[in-house]
């Protein structure tokens, strides 16, 4: 591995640094990497950006919106003459075809790291098509985003699959079950449910409560807990109280996610489109019995020998009502074994850093 190839540097552009899948993914990806890098955030979102500055690397924030545009674009692409990067790797659609632009007027080399299947809208994916020959290569997070990109016409030579990871030494704590389930006033014997995903109508958690409703009637002990915020959380929490369904927990945002993670017994996400979900990934690891809704992303990591996937409502009660002691136990042992065995961390920056070499 040649020195000048590894002390490359990267520029990565990406909508903002809030709290959600790609960001989180830079954060695990971008400290241990060797070559230099920067990042620019087209807005002030900064939750996930903090905790990436404390790892030393550099973050510009514009405050990009359709009023400043044109000015907030001029220095954008004066931050990229500053920097003189020799790759530009872009995270979410704005940044996407921002980045493309940007990359073809500076003539620096463009990645789209995709995250997601836009097919649901015609704006954006036409947008993604006619603008696709301005990218040099695209990394898609999951095998399955692979039919989007043929359909917007993206040649396989264009394509590699760089899948999120799970870092595991984030998990050297030592966890204590019952304290945490004491603290929430959970039963040690009862079935926990967790959901942890942003409140936005991708992640459909209408679904998982209505599910949950179901699976009630017959066990009146098990403990839904939802662990996010976002535009649809207050919804949510009306459908609860307006159904007058017992044993749900709204948790918001938190810093101990693993310590949640470990005390449940059932990991669900009910979304309707997914890149990779990273909260599925750490579920996997803490050996969760996984029940996901059968979208393809989510089946590439979900498959009927570690994990289970539903439809619908209906689908989902009747899934969580089959998962007794044993089914819960076998399915997280094999998830986890899956996620060690395929994607950790370090074999994931191994692969990227294997690409980008390359793509220079």
């Amino acid at each position: 591995m040649r020195s000048e190839k590894i002390n490359m540097k990267v520029g990565y552009l990406i909508t903002g640094l809030g709290m959600g899948g790609a960001e989180k993914h830079l954060l695990k990806l971008l400290p241990e990497l060797p070559n230099k890098k920067f990042i620019v955030s087209l807005t002030k979102n900064n939750q996930i950006g903090k905790l990436i500055e404390k790892k030393g690397i550099k973050i510009y924030y514009l405050n990009l919106n359709l009023v400043n545009a044109p000015v907030e674009l001029i220095k954008l692409i004066n931050i990229f003459k500053k920097e003189k990067p020799e790759i530009i790797d872009t995270y979410l659609i704005h940044s996407n075809l921002i980045g493309r632009f940007i990359g073809k007027f500076l003539g620096i080399k463009v990645l789209n790291s995709v995250r997601n299947n836009y097919s649901y809208s015609k704006v954006y994916s036409r947008l993604d098509k006619y603008t696709s020959r301005l990218v040099d290569l695209y990394l898609p997070n999951s095998k399955a985003l692979k039919s989007y990109l043929k359909s917007i016409n993206i040649p396989n030579s264009k394509i590699k699959f760089i899948p999120n990871g799970v870092d595991i030494t984030e998990y050297s704590k030592k966890y204590n079950r019952p304290n945490y389930r004491k603290k929430l006033k959970i039963p040690l014997k009862s079935k926990v449910i967790i959901n942890v995903a942003r409140f936005v109508p991708q992640k459909n958690q209408e679904l998982v409560i209505d599910g949950f409703q179901k699976h009630l009637h017959k066990n009146p002990d098990s403990y839904l807990l939802f662990v996010g915020e976002g535009p649809t959380l207050n919804y949510c929490k009306q459908l609860v109280k307006s159904k007058k369904i017992s044993n749900i927990k709204f948790l918001k945002n938190r810093k101990d996610v693993d310590h949640l993670l470990n005390m449940s017994d059932i990991f669900v996400l009910a979304s309707i489109r997914e890149g990779m979900s990273n909260a599925l990934l750490e579920a996997m690891y803490f050996g969760k019995c996984c029940i996901v809704s059968n979208i393809p992303e989510n089946k590439v990591l979900i498959d009927k020998y570690c994990g289970l996937t539903f439809s619908n409502p209906e689908s989902l009660g009747k899934s969580l009502d089959k998962c007794n002691i044993k089914t819960i136990k076998n399915l997280g042992n094999k998830a986890k074994s899956k996620v060690l065995k395929e994607y950790s961390m370090k074999r994931i920056r191994k692969q990227y850093l294997g690409v980008i070499q390359c793509a220079e």
